[in-house]
C-alpha cells in the first residue's frame, strides 16, 4: 500500500491475504474503497461476500463501488465515493486491482477536490509514490472534467452531506 497524504488517503492493489489486509490495520488504515468488480474480487478471493465480510471482520469499514478495469465512475458512483471519503478524514485507502488505474484516478480526484491542484499536478502527486498510476486517456479525461468542473462537484458532493 502507499500513502499519497499520510494516514489520510492512500491506494493498494487487492489484497491476496489475511496477512496483507492486517498490514493495512498496522499502517492506519481504517476504511476501504473497493473498486474492482464482483468477478474481479472473485478470482482473488472465490467469492465477493466472503471478502468483504473478512474486511468487516477485522475491523475496516468499507464501500463497494464497482468500476470497469481502465474506466471511470459514473457521476453518481463519483458524488458517492467523494462523499464517503470525506465522512471521516483519515485511514482512508482505495483499491482496484493493481492499485493502478481505478485507484489512482479516485487518488487525483480527491487532490483536485479537496486540495485544488490541477488534473496535471495531481496525476504527478499521486505517481511520484505510485508509478504508473492513472493509466487510461478515459481517465485523464475524467481528472480534466473533475478540474474544470471542480466546484460544481462540490457544491453536489456537500449539498445534503
Amino acid at each position: 500500500m502507499y500513502w499519497v497524504r499520510k494516514k489520510v488517503i492512500g491506494g493498494s492493489s487487492i489484497p491476496y491475504t489475511v496477512n496483507e489486509i492486517l498490514e493495512w490495520k498496522k499502517e492506519g488504515v481504517k476504511r476501504i474503497l473497493v473498486l474492482p468488480e464482483d468477478w474481479e474480487i472473485e478470482e482473488s478471493w472465490g467469492d465477493k461476500e466472503y471478502y468483504l465480510s473478512t474486511l468487516k471482520s477485522h475491523g475496516f469499514k468499507y464501500l463497494h463501488v464497482p468500476i470497469p478495469d481502465g474506466g471511470i465512475p459514473t457521476d453518481s458512483q463519483f458524488i458517492t465515493i467523494m462523499r464517503w471519503l470525506l465522512s471521516e478524514k483519515e485511514g482512508n485507502l482505495v483499491h482496484c486491482i493493481g492499485g493502478l488505474g481505478r485507484t489512482g484516478t479516485i487518488l487525483a480526484s480527491y487532490l483536485i477536490l479537496i486540495e485544488g491542484l490541477d488534473a496535471s499536478s495531481a496525476i504527478d502527486e499521486v505517481r511520484s509514490v505510485r508509478p504508473g498510476a492513472v493509466g487510461s486517456y478515459e481517465q485523464e479525461m475524467f481528472l480534466l472534467r473533475v478540474e474544470g468542473m471542480r466546484k460544481d462537484w462540490l457544491r453536489n458532493i456537500y449539498s445534503n452531506f
